[in-house]
């Protein structure tokens, strides 16, 4: 099991995946189950499957998760009480100092409050107020079913909101984005996730329609992150922003690189510190039923070193220069001075205790860091 190769003393968090969705978006590429390819019974066998190795898994730990987070597919097709029960179970140890579960808007009832007692955070897949955007992105949802979903989510006492929105949409100008954001604002969601749509090969979406192109993205992404920052928003990751703090605590720990198990079809597992293990279940959902358990790689200290670049350049943060050293007993600076003089000035922010990007340096990330592997 994952658990001989956890570091110890370090906190876990815990990734459900539920891969069973009402309608693969035509963008997704993520693993899942779309119409016509589950129906009732399978959902029980993964239910059962996966409670009993959650329960293995909780067995064999001696403290709390750190966080819990369920995604999908569209989890809440798994049943509210089966969901609860999950939760309870990866409980037993403690309470988690985070809970969070994504949902989608024509999902949301007012039935919701039972499980909202177990959650602490909730995520709503909004990704647009405008039916036509709506339309080419190949939601299921409605901007009607948006709006009730926020009004019932933002009345909910102690549960923190985080709604996603998609931008860079072909066919649809900046000023659509720009009025998502504030009808969307009107629910003072805490936190909002805003993507640059990307067409993943495979996906219906780039069988039938063209991305914009680099210098509309970049334009059309600039002037959104100005808007969320007017409106309270602090830009904290690439696509993430926060009011008063209310950051996404499981992604912290991906962008952290902290320790994580993931559960269910395809989910990825990350555990260690100076030298981690890196871990993935069975790719579809049949041979997660036949045989759950994980095929685990352990990565060099100069692959921990590149998976730490990548994840932590995404923050406002960047890489903690003092941490850098803990964790591999290398300065950053010894290694990586030269590649980071190389980049342009306006890209990077590099001082003693820490290297971290500017907005524009956010823009051209992927750049920097095939610049900054160089190194290794």
């Amino acid at each position: 099991m994952i658990r001989e190769h956890l570091a110890e003393g370090r906190p876990l968090s815990l990734y459900i995946h539920v891969p069973f969705c009402a309608k693969r978006c035509d963008y997704c590429a993520f693993y899942s189950l779309g119409e016509g390819a589950w129906d009732r019974d399978l959902v029980d066998s993964y239910y059962s499957t996966l409670s009993a190795q959650l329960c293995e898994l909780v067995k064999e730990l001696d403290s709390p998760f750190d966080t819990i987070y369920i995604g999908g597919g569209n989890p809440i097709l798994l049943g509210e009480e089966r969901l609860c029960r999950l939760i309870e179970t990866a409980s037993r140890k403690g309470r988690a100092r985070e809970v969070s579960m994504e949902i989608n808007p024509e999902n949301v009832t007012k039935s919701f409050d039972g499980l909202s007692s177990w959650l602490t955070r909730v995520s709503v897949g909004i990704q647009s107020f405008d039916g036509e955007s709506l339309r080419i992105l190949g939601r299921q949802s409605t901007p009607q079913a948006a709006h009730r979903a926020l009004e019932i989510l933002s009345s909910m006492d102690g549960l923190v909101l985080n709604a996603d929105l998609m931008t860079n949409i072909p066919h649809r100008p900046l000023e659509v984005s720009l009025a998502d954001i504030e009808t969307l604002s009107r629910y003072s969601p805490e936190h909002i996730s805003l993507y640059s749509l990307t067409f993943e090969e495979g996906t219906r979406l780039v069988a039938r329609e063209h991305p914009k192109s680099e210098e509309e993205e970049a334009a059309e992404l600039e002037r959104l992150w100005d808007e969320l920052a007017a409106r309270g928003y602090e830009h904290y990751e690439v696509s993430a922003f926060a009011r008063d703090g209310h950051y996404c605590l499981h992604n912290l720990v991906y962008w952290n690189l902290g320790q994580y198990i993931g559960l269910g079809p395809s989910a990825e597992s990350s555990v260690g510190y100076g030298r981690v293990v890196s871990s993935r279940e069975k790719d579809s959902l049949a041979e997660y039923l036949a045989h759950p358990s994980f095929d685990s790689v352990a990565l060099t200290k100069e692959e921990t070193v590149e998976e730490v670049v990548m994840t932590a350049l995404r923050t406002k943060w960047g890489i903690d220069k003092a941490e850098f050293l803990r964790r591999f007993d290398q300065d950053f600076d010894s290694i990586f001075s030269s590649r980071v003089a190389s980049l342009e000035e306006e890209w990077r922010l590099d001082t003693p205790e820490s290297f971290r990007l500017t907005r524009q340096g956010l823009l051209v990330l992927d750049q920097i860091i095939v610049s900054l592997f160089l190194a290794l």
